[in-house]
This record gives structure tokens, C-alpha cells and sequence, in this order.
């Protein structure tokens, strides 16, 4: 794939002197510097380099372009949603030599850097930010406010060969990540199979958004790395597949090989783990054998009642020469395991068409069925749908009332963490209080507006509605309080959770009601867990209140910000995120920012939890949701760096109180400062403060273990400015 334009080329060298001098010129292994772990916390696989900061200039070979062809194809290869990206690497396969570039700007005046014109197999000097990333380091290419160009060097006939790895040696023998394998991170690599060590799929991500299209590749040995399909050539999503044929290997297919760049990956579980990002068609092994593949399984009726028989029906294929040789239907009844049903094939249609029917349920009122397909083929491979039937099943509800209604905890449960629906794709119809309209959450940035119904203080009780469908587009003048009767189909999307869209009726009942009670919840039990974990799922889509959280980390992202915000209760467990930049408190300043710092206090933060790109997320809605605020100062003193625009006294927190409670203050201007207690009759409790102070923020703690239970006041007087506030002390 070389650059097809001697034009091409003569504009990227036409900046090879800019910054020549003014930039140092340094190797790959000093980006990296990981020759030994000597001195290096061993406890985490990602140690910042010392060039962090750093302007500077690398020569290495691009091992994946930017884009497929500078003259007839501009589409990017690796996803990085508007920017350009690739991977470099020292072509003598050193160790410590691999390099993601990245350039965030693709306007037409950035283009000026010929970054998106670089080619595979070609050397180019690229001058750019050592920038620590996620779990790997990036030069991120300077294009403000003058691009510098990157620079050809040379081109060479074929990218250096890939450098041979099992699975196994990915994990050290006490089964942890192997940190000496850090040295070929962001490299290209292989794994090949033979007798000792296979390649076997499973896990495979078959969401239609960004992630779709990754697996898990296992060595039969407890030994496994992920597939990460960051290259659009092995994406299934059709917004962002290059390759809308391609066909992702089944679960328990087996690969000759698999082939891309090695990368260090720390799950939501809090481990490290490795995986591997294969670049160009052919990187990825065509399967040797794979088990049945089953699609379209479909029951009818969608609701079912009682005394109906349910018809199932899917399509099995054998694949890779295999014959199908068995498919069964497995069901339980309110947890309760059946006998497997035998499907058959459907006479009159496609060979690969089966059906069976499963009895009637004929007693018992919300009787719950889950099920799903069983395929096995003559090489004794088999499959099911879904395909891990221990996070995730089909399933219904059945009720003795032919007129009960559904209700959202109907729609929503899935006790599996998958948070898949029992009536995922099946038009329904339910009733619920909208909690959150498009002027409480109007979004920001990529995050859309969204409304939210919720019915009742139950789990399982709120959903997030979509927009699609004939009347769609009246949920988005819903107002909060509305009780509404809704007719949709619920869909999963690993954005949202269960969301139902395609809405075909709408019908306001009433107005102005009250709003279900927030279910208390810990920061703990939420932490960065992935979309179905059960402490969670739950209340995806609900109301919810977090108690006594201090902001950990203020603006989430190293170089890319999206006003969300990490927190933390004292519960223990991991933190977990705010979204500020979708609803509009004081602390929203748009979508990219935030006017929290950290160590703030809030005395209770409450909000809808939501699901958004990968991690559930409160979203205060409005300034009703927080209370209790206590900005951070450290030791109590003054934070010189923020200097208050006006005198203010702060509500104490908490309050009521018992036995102590804490006091801020804003003062703009130096000055002496009283701060005093009195009771109801006006006399002096006591004095907690009478000193001179500098202008900023300050806080104080009052401590009334002495004083009986009633209300006091109390007051800030600096400057000619006095300010009284309430507070009650209840023992």
C-alpha cells in the first residue's frame, strides 16, 4: 500500500526542517523507558514515562495508515471517533518500540501536519506531546498554532514480521498479568496454534455500536487475551464496519492464527489483562471449525397469556463443512428446569429453519420462563443462544389476569447481568411518572437529551424512552410529572441499557404528579461496573440519592474531558462517576468542564442513573439534587488560587446536626472575620472565629456536644458585611 503521488510525498517533506532543531530527536525506547522494572510499582502495569510533557521527535515506521488511500479513500482504518491515529514501530523489532500516534484535529488546517498521508511500511519523523493515555502512552502530533509536519524518511518494502507469543506467556506462573511482557506493548505480534496451544473464541461482543465485533481468544489451557476490534476492517457495527460481509468467528470456533498489536488493557474488575488488535484483513485466521451458528430466535406470541401455547422458532446453520445434528429448546419455569423440547426443522422452508413448541402455562399468576437453544453438529461442536446462558437467557412473564397490564419491572428485569429484556424486540405497552424531561437532562457534547418514566420506589421500576417511531418525537415534549401510557418495543443498546423506542402511542394522563422517592444507594455498589451488574442494573434508569460523597477526581480524561466527574462515599468499594455536563446545576460549565475541584463535599448528590459510553453515571438534573455543598480547602486555610467574586455565608452541613457541623464562607477582600453562635434568645453560645483572614474560601467545624437540641444562628461578619443563617442541632 504505498502512497500512489509523488505530490504526496513532496508535501511531506517540505516540512522536514521545522523543528528539526528546536525539538530533541529521541528513540522510541526512551518514550518507553521500561528497560527493567527496577524501582517501578509492581502492583500496576503502567509506569508514566519520564519524557511525559515532553515536545519531541521520533523516527518509526507506521505498521497501520491513518486512512485506506489519501486519493480515493479517506475513511480512517483504527476507530478514534473524528481524529487521526496509527501505531509505529522500530523496524529492528527492539523491544520498548511500539508508539500509538494520534493527532486529535482533522480540521483542513490541521491537515497541514500529512499525518492522514502517512503509508504503512513507510519511516517518518513525527513531532508531537509524549501524552500517557489510558493504559499506553501517545505522541500527540502538534497542530496548533502552527501544524509541524511529519517528515518521510524512507519507505521499505514490507513492515517488520510479527513477533511470535503464546497465550500462556502473557500470565506468569502464579497465573498474574506478566509485566515482562510490557516490553512489546503497542507493538505488532502474533499467536499461532499448534498442538499445545489453541485458539478458541468465545465472549463475542455482537452489539451494533463501536465495540462490536471483539471476542475472547482462550488457549484451553485457563489462559485467555481479547480481541479488541479497533481496526474498522474487524468492526460489525454498520455505523463504523469497513467490511460489511465480514463475518466475525462464532464462539468455540477454532483460529490457526491471530495477529496485531499488543496492548495492556485494566478491566472494570480492577485487574490487568492483555489483548491484541489485529489491523488489516488477514490478520485474524479464517476458522478451522466452529459450532453451529443459531440466529432469529423468535417466540409468538410476544405477550404471553395463560393457557397459550408458545411457539419458538430460530435458524441454525452448520458451519465449515459441519451438518447439524441436533437442536433442542432448554426452559425453566419460575427457576425450575423442564425437559429439553426438541425443535424440528420447519417443512416448506429454509433447510436451516427450526421450530418446536413449548406447553402452555396453566396455573400461578407472574409465573417467570426463561429458555434458550441447544445446536450440535457432527464434529460434536455445539452452541447455544444466547450464547452464555449464565448472564443472559430469554425469557417471559405469564399472568393469570388476561387484562393484568405490564409494568416497567416486567420490561426491565433480567436477573442475569446481562440487562437484557424479557421482552427485548416485542411491542409493549406500560405506564409511569416522567422523572426527567429534555429540560433537566438536555445533554452535552455526544450525550443526547433524554427522558426517563419511572413507577414506583421498586427495582426494575424507570426506563430511558427513545425518539424513534411514528409518535416518537412527542416524548421529547413530556414534562416532569406526567403520567403517561407509553406503547413501544424495548431494545438493549450498550449505551443505554433497555431503552424503549419505536413508539407507536403516547397518551398523557395527567399532570403535575408527585415523583417516586430516591432509592439511597453507595458509590460502591455502582463503581465502574460493567452495563448488567446486578448492584446496579437494577436502578439503571431510576432516581437515586448517593449520601456523604467527596469529588476524588474533578474532571475525568487525561486529554479528552467530558464533565463527568469520579466520587466517593464512605462505604468503600471503587468510586464511581457524576455526569455534570447533561443536566444543568450550578456545577455544569458545559460539556467539556466542570465547576467542582477535588476534595468537595456534598451532603447528598441524587440523580437519574443512567448507562453512557460503557459506565453507569448519576445525572443531577437541576440544583434541587445536590445539597449540603462544602468546597474543598485544604487544612481549613485559604485557597489563594481562588479568590470569591462576593461575600457569602454557606448553608452549614449537615443540618440539622448532631453533635458537629461544619461552616464556610467566601470573603473577596481581606479583613477581620467573626464568626459566632447565638441561641433563639439572641445571646452569644460562642465565638468561632475572631481573626484576621485572607480573601478566599474558608471553613470551620462547630462542635455543640455542650448545648441541648433547638435551633441556633449563626453569623459572618468581615468588612462591613454581615450574613445570619438557621441551623438545628437535633441529639
Amino acid at each position: 500500500m504505498k502512497v500512489k503521488s509523488l505530490l504526496v510525498i513532496v508535501l511531506l517533506m517540505a516540512g522536514y526542517l521545522v523543528g528539526q532543531s528546536k525539538y530533541p530527536l529521541v528513540t522510541l525506547q526512551q518514550i518507553n523507558a521500561y528497560a527493567d522494572s527496577t524501582g517501578k510499582d509492581t502492583s500496576t502495569a503502567y509506569w508514566n514515562t519520564p519524557l511525559a510533557g515532553d515536545t519531541v521527535r521520533v523516527q518509526a515506521m507506521v505498521m497501520v495508515s491513518p486512512i485506506i488511500n489519501p486519493n480515493s479513500d479517506r475513511r480512517t482504518i483504527f476507530y478514534y471517533g473524528l481524529a487521526y491515529g496509527c501505531w509505529v514501530q522500530d523496524g529492528s523489532n527492539k523491544p520498548w518500540s511500539g508508539l500509538e500516534v494520534y493527532q486529535a484535529d482533522t480540521s483542513d488546517p490541521a491537515k497541514a501536519t500529512g499525518f492522514d498521508l502517512c503509508d504503512t511500511s513507510s519511516v517518518y519523523e513525527f513531532t508531537g506531546v509524549v501524552t500517557p493515555y489510558g493504559q499506553s502512552t501517545e505522541l500527540a502530533l502538534i497542530t496548533t498554532p502552527t501544524p509541524i509536519p511529519v517528515n518521510l524518511i524512507s519507505q521499505e518494502p514490507t513492515r517488520p514480521a510479527p513477533i511470535p507469543l503464546t497465550i500462556d506467556s502473557c500470565w506468569n506462573s502464579q497465573g498474574a498479568f506478566n509485566l515482562d511482557l510490557r516490553k512489546y506493548e503497542g507493538m505488532y505480534v502474533s499467536f499461532v496454534a499448534d498442538a499445545t496451544h489453541h485458539l478458541i473464541t468465545s465472549n463475542l461482543i455482537t452489539v451494533t455500536t463501536s465495540t462490536g465485533g471483539g471476542f475472547t481468544i482462550n488457549d484451553t489451557l485457563g489462559h485467555s487475551i481479547n480481541m479488541y476490534a479497533q481496526s474498522k476492517y474487524y468492526k460489525t457495527g454498520a455505523n463504523y464496519t469497513l467490511r460489511p460481509s465480514y463475518v466475525p468467528p462464532p464462539n468455540g470456533s477454532s483460529l490457526p492464527y491471530v495477529r496485531g498489536i499488543l496492548e495492556a488493557y485494566y478491566t472494570t474488575a480492577g485487574v490487568w489483562t492483555w489483548e491484541i488488535v489485529p489491523m488489516y484483513p488477514g490478520d485474524l485466521g479464517e476458522p478451522v471449525s466452529s459450532p453451529p451458528a443459531i440466529s432469529k430466535v423468535v417466540r409468538s406470541p410476544g405477550v404471553v397469556p395463560l393457557n397459550d401455547s408458545i411457539k419458538v422458532t430460530c435458524q441454525v446453520i452448520g458451519l465449515i463443512g459441519a451438518k447439524v445434528t441436533g437442536v433442542q429448546l432448554y426452559y425453566d419455569v419460575n427457576g425450575v428446569a423442564q425437559s429439553p423440547i426438541t425443535m424440528n426443522k420447519i417443512n416448506g422452508t429454509l433447510d436451516s429453519n427450526y421450530t418446536c413448541t413449548m406447553p402452555p402455562i396453566t396455573t400461578g399468576d407472574s409465573s417467570f420462563v426463561d429458555y434458550w437453544v441447544k445446536a450440535v453438529d457432527n464434529d460434536n461442536l455445539s452452541s447455544t443462544n444466547p450464547q452464555n446462558t449464565t448472564t443472559s437467557r430469554y425469557s417471559f412473564f405469564v399472568f393469570s389476569d388476561p387484562n393484568k397490564p405490564l409494568t416497567i419491572q416486567h420490561v426491565r428485569y433480567s436477573p442475569w447481568g446481562s440487562g437484557f429484556s424479557s421482552y427485548n424486540g416485542y411491542p409493549v405497552t406500560i405506564s409511569g411518572v416522567v422523572t426527567s424531561d429534555t429540560s433537566n437532562i438536555p445533554g452535552g457534547g455526544t450525550d443526547p437529551t433524554r427522558v426517563y418514566i419511572q413507577n414506583g420506589t421498586t427495582p426494575w421500576s424507570g426506563i430511558i424512552l427513545g425518539y424513534a417511531g411514528p409518535v416518537g418525537t412527542n416524548v421529547s415534549v413530556l414534562k416532569q410529572g406526567d403520567l403517561i401510557t407509553i406503547s413501544g418495543t424495548p431494545v438493549l443498546a450498550n449505551s443505554s441499557g433497555t431503552r424503549l423506542d419505536t413508539i407507536t402511542a403516547l397518551t398523557v394522563i395527567s399532570h403535575n404528579n408527585p415523583l417516586p422517592a430516591a432509592h439511597l444507594m453507595k458509590t460502591g455498589d455502582v463503581g465502574y461496573s460493567p452495563l448488567g451488574t446486578l448492584t446496579a442494573e437494577p436502578w439503571n434508569s431510576c432516581i437515586v440519592t448517593y449520601q456523604g460523597v467527596t469529588i476524588d477526581s474533578a474532571n475525568v480524561g487525561s486529554t479528552t474531558f467530558y464533565a463527568e466527574s469520579y466520587c466517593k462515599d464512605s462505604s468503600g468499594g471503587n468510586h464511581t462517576m457524576i455526569t455534570w455536563g447533561d443536566g444543568r446545576t450550578q456545577f455544569w460549565d458545559g460539556p467539556t468542564n466542570v465547576l467542582v475541584t477535588k476534595g468537595d463535599y456534598f451532603g447528598s448528590i441524587t440523580g437519574i442513573l443512567g448507562f453512557t459510553f460503557s459506565g453507569y453515571k448519576i445525572t443531577p438534573r437541576n440544583d434541587n439534587d445536590i445539597t449540603g455543598y462544602v468546597p474543598f480547602v485544604p487544612n481549613g486555610i485559604t485557597d489563594k488560587n481562588l479568590i470569591p467574586a462576593q461575600y457569602k455565608l454557606n448553608q452549614n452541613f449537615p443540618n440539622p446536626f448532631n453533635p458537629s457541623t461544619t461552616i464556610s464562607y467566601n470573603i473577596p477582600n481581606a479583613g477581620i472575620v467573626n464568626i459566632k453562635i447565638f441561641n433563639v434568645l439572641g445571646q452569644l453560645v460562642k465565638t468561632l472565629v475572631n481573626q484576621t483572614q485572607t480573601a478566599g474560601t474558608h471553613q470551620i467545624t462547630f462542635n455543640a456536644n455542650t448545648l441541648t437540641s433547638g435551633v441556633y444562628f449563626y453569623s459572618l461578619t468581615v468588612n462591613n458585611f454581615t450574613q445570619v443563617k438557621k441551623m438545628m442541632l437535633l441529639k
